[in-house]
């Protein structure tokens, strides 16, 4: 062989594996100096642009409807590049990624590259990363992992490695949670920097010099300390009198000493009383942090920037014992750190997380938990959409080589909106949200519109199915006939029973040629105040069970109508649940042989009035803030039907109540661990005088235990879905407040998977989970309650000024919704082996990442498919173990794909599920192999062999939790801790095995290549 290509092919091989620039650009930090012996204060421009509120996300970028509110996006960008390119001192931090992409696709390479050259020399930081800045309450983990992603991998694919975000800047959600930090630190962040938390707590942290501290996110992960900081001023606006933007009312800076409005000496002289005789006393080094931005501000940023500059200048001039200067978040982290790295000094950790927000005694931000639940359960369904198509269309372009990158884009990137702060959170405009719904049908529509084909190709068939999905299943509406397809598709790495519901006509049906028994039974409600336009809601539900559904699989089902009349049923006679002969609610049910005295009924809070005078408030968009601490009972309770099933045991409620139309049915399915709550609350009344004396109705879901329990006033919630934060009522870790002011409000938590309660003595654990965000409490020893709906009459002042009253088909909308009822031993391992919390986390991940179902017309009897076509697709060889779950399976790029794994429980939970567990992913996929593997951290923007080659700053020093973990891997597959999640970008191949092993990234497969060619040389 020729020397000259061999010598090139190790070239190759070198610079193939080093794909990451040279660690010391990496962030590219180009930071003005501190002083040592001086306060350093480092202002930070930035502009909070929300990706929709008060105008919608387009009229927000173009600049639309500014009698609303004055704002365009395109503007600010375009303004602060400008005004950047005019003085390299100056610096900004830049967020949205949603805007940012908007606005960067609309320009020159010219543009572009003057903009990649500010983010490259410092003055422009992009912090944060994401789509969108996200609530924290609301959102699940995995759409947070989503949308960060897909916006890291936006600023990868535009601004480069030095756009690379490093600090989380989440300065406007209304309270902050745990997993939020734990989510960041697994970014490889080193930071996260806020401005909203309780006026007690900010009032301890002021005073205790703790408004920056360090934030441990994990109770299970090591090295899961970050970073914590948030402002001593209103918010994240700069201080009172020191807002140069056109949109604020302060003076400017009139620096001619010969004007006789000259006021620099003045401004001077305020901040410098300022920060040293207040905020100097806040932080615990001599680095204090200004935000000099507001909502949309910065439109001209000339304005801005040019007060700042002579601020800025004054103060070098006059060498004052301040030293100000432009600062971005990574500079203001860097110099703390530095501070205390000389000062061999720790900060405080936090444990927990910072809810409930509440900014006066009255004004508890604990309503949004709860605001437009239709659209909280929307987004439920977009994510779950998202995580089966991504996976369908990855399997099929291994096996078809066709891409589907169109289909998905949109759905990814407004599943990146609908995380949002304003969006999922209920607090927008109704127009807003309207248009939220909107868009997320376009993405969902996009999403699906190939799966037909998908699926016939899956299956190596030509059954030529137009697959239909039933997204208004829940008003009875889908395009079942006499004669149909179901097709399941199941995106857990489990095999899974799943229950399928579709709407039917009257009749009797059969589902594959009568193999698989099926209950025909009436829906919920006759939905008759739903146009004909929409569609014409069916009269009966068909129940059946799609067992041992494959992982990462497919089943097909044939379903074919025998007759107009219902079969026969038995007489309900359930041995799980039992109702009260008298009130018609649950009084007891049954687990593992072991019974349990536990009610459940709905109760409604009558709003506070709508008088405000600037000390009491009442219910709104954002706020919770009920006129009693006790709720009303509603009225009497009729059974409308009862049925003891082929599949599922039923009990139909309804609520003679005149506040609202309530119904619910109480259903358990054959042989599972739970109960299911099907409920349905509308036309919610706000006419008669009771009503209109107060603000508005908030109607909740009530669990008791009726039997001596007591939870010693705790109980859990979990933080974001993931790990579990004990509450005690009206009591916080870090803080002291007083309870009386708010007694309900100031203990309602955000719960978006689940909230539990346990008596130890008693050996008994309630857990109650829920289809979609929900604010809730335990307000006693023995019950546990959950928000639903909520129609309000007033506004509650905090901004979006419009009561909350959601109008839906000409009716106060109806909401329907599930609830999942577990009951156990706090100790034992009594569901086959399995503990009480363990089944609450695999029967989360079951409802979080449901199965989809497809429908469509077939005029094949089930003799003739079953004979000519495959029924079934396994994308997996056998199940996982149920402690570990494929989070994330997506085409990525060129023949590459994302794949993330995670440890579904944490340390303790179950003596079998909560240990290391390995994973032999070489023999997991049935139709393709793994090639290569590269592991990168949570985002899939950086390799972790580069991360861990830089490193994290360390917050607590001597911290046996701040030190890394190595992985355990080897050839056999991969080892995840308990609430590990671990990120790799896969090659992969089809059947023929690889001859390069598992875990050899592709510059290894290179260097193991041009070895093998030398020896034969």
């Amino acid at each position: 062989m020729d020397l000259k290509l061999l010598i090139l092919l190790i070239h190759l091989t070198i610079a193939f594996s080093n794909p990451v620039k040279d660690d010391n650009k990496l962030g590219c930090l180009v930071c003005h100096p501190v002083e040592t012996d001086k306060i350093n204060v480092h202002l930070i421009p930035h502009s909070h642009d929300d990706v929709g509120w008060l105008k919608t996300v387009d009229q927000y970028y173009y600049g639309m409807k500014n009698k609303i509110q004055q704002a365009g996006v395109q503007y600010i960008i375009t303004s602060v590049y400008e005004a950047l390119l005019e003085n390299k001192d100056r610096r900004f931090t830049q967020v949205e990624t949603a805007f940012f992409w908007q606005w960067w696709k609309n320009q020159d390479e010219e543009t572009r590259k003057k903009y990649r050259s500010l983010v490259e020399n410092g003055q422009i930081e992009m912090a944060n990363g994401a789509w969108s800045m996200n609530d924290e309450a609301c959102v699940n983990y995995q759409s947070t992992i989503d949308q960060f992603t897909w916006g890291l991998r936006t600023l990868s694919e535009t601004v480069g490695d030095c756009g690379r975000p490093r600090i989380g800047w989440q300065i406007d959600p209304f309270g902050h949670s745990r997993e939020q930090a734990s989510l960041l630190g697994q970014l490889g962040y080193d930071a996260m920097i806020f401005s909203r938390l309780d006026h007690d707590d900010k009032d301890t942290r002021m005073n205790n010099r703790t408004m920056d501290f360090a934030w441990r996110g994990s109770q299970n992960l090591d090295n899961s300390v970050i970073f914590g900081s948030t402002f001593a001023t209103d918010i994240y606006f700069p201080p009172s009198g020191f807002c140069w933007d056109y949109k604020c009312a302060d003076d400017v800076i009139d620096d001619n000493p010969n004007s006789p409005d000259y006021n620099l000496g003045e401004i001077v002289e305020e901040f410098t009383d300022l920060i040293k005789h207040q905020y100097a006393k806040y932080f615990p080094t001599n680095n204090i942090i200004i935000p000099m931005g507001g909502d949309f501000q910065f439109e001209a940023a000339e304005k801005n920037f040019g007060n700042m500059d002579k601020f800025i200048k004054a103060f070098r001039t006059n060498k004052t014992d301040l030293n100000v200067f432009y600062s971005t978040p990574s500079c203001y982290v860097k110099s703390v750190h530095d501070s205390l790295d000389k000062q061999n000094d720790n900060l405080v950790v936090k444990l927990d997380d910072f809810f409930p927000y509440s900014n006066d005694n009255h004004s508890f931000w604990t309503g949004y938990f709860s605001s437009r639940p239709n659209s909280k359960r929307f987004e439920r369904t977009g994510h779950n959409v998202l995580q089966v198509t991504k996976q369908l269309y990855a399997q099929n372009s291994i096996l078809t080589n066709k891409t589907y990158d169109d289909n998905l884009r949109y759905l990814r990137e407004m599943m990146g909106v609908m995380q949002h702060h304003d969006a999922i959170t209920g607090t927008e405009k109704q127009h807003v949200a309207s248009d939220y719904v909107r868009r997320l049908t376009k993405g969902i529509e996009d999403a699906e519109k190939d799966l037909g084909e998908i699926v016939n190709e899956l299956l190596g068939d030509d059954l030529k199915l137009n697959l239909k999905s039933c997204h208004l299943s829940n008003i009875s509406i889908c395009n079942t006939e006499d004669q149909f397809i179901v097709t399941i598709y199941n995106p857990l790495a489990w095999n899974i029973t799943h229950y399928v519901r579709l709407p039917v006509d009257k009749g009797t049906y059969e589902i594959n040629g009568g193999e698989v028994p099926n209950d025909v039974i009436p829906a919920i409600h006759d939905f008759d105040y739903v146009p004909w336009e929409v569609g014409k809601p069916k009269g009966y539900d068909l129940v059946f069970a799609a067992k041992n559904l494959p992982p990462m699989g497919l089943q097909i089902y044939h379903v074919r109508k025998t007759s107009n009349s219902l079969p026969g049923q038995k007489q309900f006679d359930s041995s799980t649940f039992k109702l009260n002969s008298t009130s018609n609610l649950l009084e007891t049910v049954t687990f593992n042989g072991k019974t349990y005295y536990v009610s459940q009924t709905f109760q409604m809070y009558y709003s506070a009035n709508g008088k405000y005078d600037g000390t009491y408030t009442n219910s709104g968009a954002y706020l919770f803030r009920p006129s009693s601490s006790k709720p009303e009972e509603l009225g009497n309770v009729e059974i409308s039907y009862s049925v003891k099933g082929n599949v599922v045991d039923e009990v139909h409620q309804k609520w003679k109540d005149d506040n609202a139309d309530i119904s619910q049915i109480i259903r358990w399915y054959h042989d599972e661990d739970y109960l299911e709550f099907d409920w349905l609350i509308g036309n919610i009344n706000l006419t008669e005088k009771s009503s209109r004396k107060f603000g508005g109705k908030e109607f909740i879901t009530k669990f008791t235990v009726t039997d001596d329990f007591s939870n010693n006033n705790t109980f859990y919630t979990d933080s974001n879905g993931r790990e579990m934060i004990q509450r005690k009522l009206n009591q916080r870790w870090d803080y002291t407040y007083d309870p009386t002011y708010e007694p309900v409000a100031s203990n309602y938590y955000p719960v978006t998977s689940k909230i539990v309660m346990k008596d130890e003595l008693k050996d008994m654990e309630v857990a109650v989970l829920n289809d979609r965000s929900q604010g809730g409490s335990s307000l006693d020893i023995f019950s546990l309650e959950l928000m639903l709906h909520r129609r309000l009459l007033y506004d509650d002042n905090k901004g979006v000024a419009e009561n909350l009253n959601e109008i839906e088909f000409m009716k106060p909308v109806y909401v329907r919704g599930s609830h999942y009822l577990v009951v156990g031993s706090t100790k034992g391992q009594d569901f086959n082996g399995k503990s009480t919390a363990a089944v609450e986390r695999i029967l989360a991940q079951k409802k979080l990442v449901q199965p989809w179902i497809g429908v469509s017309s077939i005029n094949k009897t089930y003799e003739e498919i079953r004979k000519s076509s495959n029924l079934r697709y396994e994308g997996l060889k056998s199940s996982l173990p149920e402690n570990v779950n494929i989070l994330t399976f997506e085409p990525w790029s060129s023949n590459q794909y994302l794949l993330r794994l995670e440890h579904i429980m944490e340390k303790n939970e179950d003596k079998d599920l909560s240990t290391p567990t390995t994973i032999d992913l070489k023999n997991a996929f049935k139709h393709f192999n793994i090639k290569n593997m590269t592991e990168t951290t949570l985002g899939a923007n950086e390799l972790l062999s580069d991360f861990n080659k830089r490193g994290r700053y360390i917050w607590v020093k001597n911290d046996k939790e701040s030190t890394k973990s190595a992985n355990v891997d080897d050839d056999a597959g991969i080892t995840l801790q308990p609430m590990q999640i671990r990120t790799f970008i896969v090659e992969l191949g089809g059947d023929e095995p690889t001859s390069f092993g598992l875990m050899l990234k592709p510059a290894a497969s290179l260097l193991l290549f041009v070895t093998l060619l030398v020896n034969m040389l």
